[in-house]
């Protein structure tokens, strides 16, 4: 099993090493990580993160997508407000744009190495985060997601592995055998599974209490999935219980009287996802018993933090959670 750290090529992540590789390899020789998960490989740069430590891809997410996947453009100026909004959104007018840079993307993972990528099969627009009155079913967000994959593959010379990621929107949840096995079937690429998100399959329930029901939880999910068990490639690492903000979300977006105002590209609902889904470690060690059901060959630990100081913290939290 390896274990790993997510990382981008953005900024705010790379600055806390100074940009520096040799900081960057020390960092992971501490904490005995094996490499990095990468997210935004289309500016990787060899100097500052070398070949050998991106072991997987994470591509790009686009929360809001089928409307524009469909040409829908009268429900995109309702959900972005103007045609600027949009095109800041995707880059571009066509859903060519899309294909292109996740093409791109595959592209550069081949280029470093990457033995996988990560892809969310998932979709949800701005005011259904808040009130869960969700437009699309898991299957027509699975269908339209299966018809870009393919074109995103068709012809490109690569061999990575594909992994479709559980969300909690709708889409691929991991709670519905029929789903994954259509992905596995009707995706025209041949090298795939799973990468179990633990903090997506935890908001899939809003009853959590504690870390040992959440534990169980998944692991009942997984039992669910029957011999798909074995295509579980990976498991993202982190830890959600944030039902009971959820639930105050929803009964409090039930009685709003008033048009909903933001877009998909407001930092207050980027704080509102981030509420949702916050990438904090586990901190119980009843998790061990979930990655010793799984057994994966990629553990990353998926998080999210301020500082290089709050990152090792979280980093030592949950290595004592189950690396004893």
């Amino acid at each position: 099993m390896l274990k790993l750290i997510n990382l981008s090529t953005y900024d705010y992540d790379l600055e806390k090493f100074n940009f520096d590789s040799k900081q960057i390899m020390d960092f992971l020789e501490k904490h005995k990580m094996d490499g990095v998960e990468l997210l935004n490989p289309v500016t990787w740069e060899e100097s500052i993160l070398p070949k050998k430590i991106v072991r997987g891809v994470h591509l790009k997410y686009y929360p809001t997508w089928l409307d524009f996947w469909n040409g829908n453009k009268k429900e995109l100026l309702n959900q972005f407000k103007t045609k600027d909004m949009v095109k800041q959104y995707y880059l571009g007018n066509s859903r060519e744009v899309m294909i292109r840079h996740y093409r791109k993307e595959i592209e550069t993972a081949t280029k470093v190495g990457a033995e996988y990528v990560v892809f969310h099969v998932a979709h949800v627009e701005t005011e259904h985060t808040y009130d869960y009155k969700f437009t699309y079913s898991d299957n027509e967000v699975v269908h339209a997601s299966i018809d870009l994959i393919n074109e995103v593959f068709n012809g490109i010379n690569t061999n990575v592995k594909l992994l479709f990621e559980n969300m909690w929107w709708p889409g691929f949840t991991m709670l519905d055998k029929k789903i994954a096995l259509e992905l596995l079937d009707k995706v025209q690429y041949k090298n795939k599974g799973f990468m179990l998100d633990t903090s997506h399959l935890m908001n899939t329930n809003l009853y959590l209490k504690d870390e040992e029901e959440a534990v169980e939880y998944i692991i009942n999910s997984v039992r669910n999935l029957g011999e798909l068990k074995k295509l579980i490639n990976g498991i993202h690492l982190s830890c959600s219980l944030s039902g009971d903000y959820v639930r105050y979300q929803i009964e409090k977006n039930e009685k709003k009287d008033k048009e909903f105002s933001l877009n998909p590209i407001s930092d207050e609902l980027f704080m509102h996802v981030f509420r949702i889904d916050p990438h904090r470690p586990f901190t119980d060690k009843y998790v061990k018993k979930l990655i010793e059901f799984i057994n994966p060959q990629y553990l990353v630990y998926e998080l999210i933090t301020n500082s290089m100081e709050q990152l090792e913290e979280y980093i030592e939290t949950q290595d004592k959670t189950w690396n004893l």
